[in-house]
């Protein structure tokens, strides 16, 4: 419970690229361009990929995003994602905004 997998079937699922909290960041666009890049090669995601400086996506996955212009005021979209069902994450802290806040533990 509340380790989450970065792998292309979370990527999938994952609510972060249409979440108000980043939707009007250019940071969080820039990479998932990146990703979307990236996603058509070959092998494992953990391989082509380096989370804490490309993935704008699956902050559950590893943690705080590197991006600074992601807005806190706006509402999270972690609770209604897939990945967090599918984990169990509403028993971690913290419950959402782990682009924000930090990987659940």
């Amino acid at each position: 419970m509340g380790k989450v997998e970065i792998n292309e079937e979370n990527i999938s699922k994952c609510l972060c690229k249409t979440c108000p909290v980043q939707t009007d960041s250019k940071c969080s666009k820039d990479k998932l361009d990146i990703i979307n890049e990236k996603l058509k090669q070959e092998g494992d995601i953990k391989d082509i990929i380096k989370p804490e400086e490309e993935l704008s996506l699956v902050y559950c996955s590893f943690g705080k995003a590197t991006c600074t212009d992601l807005s806190s005021m706006e509402l999270c979209k972690c609770t209604q994602c897939n990945v967090w069902l599918d984990n169990n994450l509403a028993n971690t802290e913290p419950i959402e905004y782990f682009c924000i806040d930090g990987a659940p533990k």
